[in-house]
């Protein structure tokens, strides 16, 4: 019997799966998650065969979790969930167990099944194989924005995101911190948030959004939380207790 755990953020995605795998007699599903630290989470817990791995999620992306589980104690055996183009496709096909793409039809899933057996009891060729998987596929991942255009003196003003060191609230207004300016964006820090999240930026705090290549240091604060100090301004910015597991698993705090 091989355990397996289903990783998607749409809940009728996962039930979909789970129903499709109920007809497999050697397969037990032991639990589904609906986001990557849940994922890598139930990975520590179950020590499952097999997990589906969906790619495309919020906040932690199907890759960054593959990468988490490659190094953790118990790497199982990843079949990909994807709508990914050609390029990606081409790499699951060399490197990886198998990929499903959406919707996924009994058929592939039979053929995704057989692979896995015929890989079991030779995990460390298939583990050098996911590296190179996901080193193609960070390669081939979407880039983030150009430019950030906000307001100084009623002028727009095009940033680089890698001169932004925070962003944060005050008077209801997304204010942008640089190492020499202070500019308004004209929008919602969450729409700034959605904009960058492919930049490096972290929303440590529902009112900060931090660029993590400027963290100087992380102290440890009340409640289990941390602040940050960042370079080049004396202000500290905070995490908050919701973000904590999600910051310490990203900034690879035990």
């Amino acid at each position: 019997m091989l355990k397996c755990l289903i990783v998607d953020d749409e809940m009728p995605a996962r039930e979909e799966l789970k129903y499709q795998l109920e007809d497999f007699s050697n397969i037990d599903i032991v639990d589904m998650a609906k986001n990557g630290l849940e994922a890598i989470e139930m990975n520590n817990k179950y020590k499952p065969d097999i997990i589906f791995l969906d790619i495309q999620m919020p906040k932690i992306n199907g890759i960054d979790v593959a990468e988490k589980i490659l190094i953790s104690a118990h790497t199982p055996l990843i079949v990909f969930v994807t709508a990914y183009d050609d390029f990606a496709i081409k790499a699951f096909e060399v490197n990886a167990i198998d990929y499903l793409l959406k919707p996924v039809l009994k058929d592939r899933l039979t053929q995704a099944l057989n692979k896995v057996e015929k890989v079991l009891g030779n995990e460390k060729e298939y583990e050098g194989k996911l590296k190179k998987l996901l080193g193609d596929l960070k390669l081939n991942k979407e880039q983030g924005v150009n430019k950030i255009c906000s307001y100084k003196n009623e002028t727009l003003v095009p940033i680089d995101p890698e001169d932004i060191i925070y962003a944060t609230i005050e008077n209801r207004n997304t204010i942008i911190i640089t190492k020499e300016e202070r500019y308004v964006y004209s929008e919602p820090l969450s729409n700034l948030e959605k904009k960058l999240q492919k930049n490096n930026f972290f929303r440590s705090h529902r009112s900060f959004l931090i660029n993590l290549d400027y963290i100087e240091a992380i102290e440890p604060w009340f409640n289990s939380t941390y602040q940050i100090q960042m370079k080049n301004i004396k202000e500290k910015m905070p995490v908050s207790r919701s973000q904590v597991k999600e910051f310490k698993m990203i900034m690879d705090i035990n």
